[in-house]
């Protein structure tokens, strides 16, 4: 009975959670407590670097195509990113690569004990947050908010 009840409570704060949406999904993404970058799901070349101390470690040079990079805290041997991703071997690109595609968020490198949050399947969805504890990274969702209403006091691009 309580597995019916989780599973339908999930369903119907799915409902909720696209309801509310305003057409748009935007992924925030915070290192060490701060957010450092707002990306639009929907179309990732509309993205925000918030005006904070880790702005130069965000990437957005491939935005165009849906990749962006960000610090992480265990995140520094790059080696096996640097043999699949020539962008980042050529330009010494250090830390998380996320991937937006199909209108959700996903990581597709970092280095962890256990690889959880790179597991993760990709999410669209403000109920299934990507939490990667050991780089100190987290991906919510924002569905209820234009671009314009999120904002911290700066903001680079």
């Amino acid at each position: 009975m309580i597995l019916v009840i989780a599973i339908l409570s999930t369903g119907v704060l799915g409902i909720i959670d696209k309801v509310n949406s305003t057409g748009e999904t935007f992924a925030q993404v915070t290192y060490a407590g701060e957010p450092i970058i707002k990306i639009n799901l929907n179309n990732p070349e509309q993205y925000q670097v918030y005006n904070t101390v880790y702005k130069d470690d965000v990437v957005t040079s491939r935005a165009k195509d849906g990749i962006f990079y960000v610090p992480g805290e265990v995140t520094t041997d790059m080696t096996e990113l640097y043999r699949t991703d020539d962008f980042a071997r050529e330009n010494q690109v250090v830390g998380i690569k996320l991937q937006v595609k199909d209108g959700k968020i996903s990581v597709l490198y970092q280095e962890s004990p256990r690889d959880l949050c790179q597991l993760e399947p990709p999410t669209d969805s403000s109920l299934k947050p990507i939490v990667c504890l050991p780089n100190k990274v987290v991906i919510r969702i924002i569905t209820s908010e234009t671009i314009d209403d999120i904002y911290l006091d700066d903001v680079l691009e």
